[in-house]
């Protein structure tokens, strides 16, 4: 499973590597990133990585991506840095998970335009598609349930 985003739970040791996360590492760093910025005022890149322990290798990565999504600004220049966003009040937990990794499915069989050999023989009477499909559903509502300004600044 090394180099796919997973999206489930983890554990120690090597059954770790096995399980999927429901929350990455990117989606982690974007929190952090986020977290740093909370508080309204522009800041470098080496301050965010300094104050979330974020590698600066990937902030500048992560924070570009939160800048397309519409979370932060990017100031360029001698005076540089970043700011959150105005209209960031509105985003939840599951929007910055979505911006951040792609697909966000619990399993490829909840996926639209997935079908595989069991769906195709059950079509919609496939128990284990509904099961998941409602495992999705949940884990989505809950996602959407945590406004992110609330979470960054508890």
């Amino acid at each position: 499973m090394r180099g796919r985003k997973t999206r489930f739970g983890a554990c120690a040791g090597k059954a770790r590597e096995e399980m999927a996360l429901l929350i990455t590492r990117e989606t982690d760093y974007a929190i952090r990133a986020l977290r740093a910025l909370a508080d309204g005022r522009k800041k470098t890149l080496a301050m965010i990585c300094g104050e979330e322990a974020v590698p600066q290798q990937f902030g500048y990565k992560i924070l570009k991506k939160l800048s397309l999504a519409g979370y932060v600004r990017i100031y360029r220049g001698k005076d540089g840095g970043y700011i959150i966003s105005e209209k960031f009040g509105d985003k939840t937990l599951y929007d910055l998970t979505t911006a951040m990794e792609n697909p966000t499915d619990v399993s490829p069989c909840v996926a639209p335009d997935y079908i595989c050999e069991a769906h195709k023989q059950e079509g919609d009477s496939c128990k284990v598609n509904k099961r998941l499909s409602k495992l999705q559903t949940a884990i989505d509502d809950e996602l959407k349930a945590v406004n992110l300004l609330e979470l960054l600044t508890e």
